[in-house]
């Protein structure tokens, strides 16, 4: 999994979106969704909490 991550990191940089979605399809896209959706729920939901707890 590591190596095609790695696969799919240069081809973006090299060919851009297009050529990314083309090779990989809706994989790539649903790894982008899935990222994202991890890193805003860390940054928006559990460190607010966390900082709001610490105060309570």
């Amino acid at each position: 999994m590591q190596a095609q991550i790695r696969d799919m990191w240069i081809t973006l940089r090299r060919e851009g979106f297009r050529a990314t979605f083309r090779k990989y399809g809706w994989r790539f896209v649903g790894l982008v969704f899935i990222y994202y959706l991890i890193r805003d729920t860390l940054l928006y939901i559990v460190l607010p909490y966390l900082a709001w707890s610490s105060f309570g």
